[in-house]
């Protein structure tokens, strides 16, 4: 259940007039002024209601390009290259 900004100012409000009413004791004047920096800041630290973008779900092409399914050649891959008596790709297979 949501409170809303006009009772919460009410209460605000309420505080005022029980400090004013009490101002000879600064103790309860400080424990009222307490609760009113208490409500106020619950009033701005209430963020306002946003709607959210909706999620887009990838498509069943972009699923299949992060999977590297049916992905397009690059021009900038190796090509294999046959080195006769070379165990393997890599520069430390003798």
């Amino acid at each position: 259940m949501a409170i809303t900004n006009q009772t919460v100012l009410k209460k605000m409000s309420n505080e005022i007039q029980e400090a004013m009413l009490q101002y000879r004791d600064e103790q309860k004047v400080r424990e009222h002024v307490r609760s009113i920096r208490l409500l106020a800041d619950l009033l701005l630290e209430e963020e306002p209601v946003r709607t959210e973008a909706p999620v887009q779900e990838p498509t069943a092409e972009e699923i299949r390009r992060m999977m590297g399914v049916d992905a397009p050649s690059r021009p900038d891959q190796q090509k294999k290259v046959d080195h006769g008596e070379a165990n393997g790709p890599s520069i430390f297979d003798f």
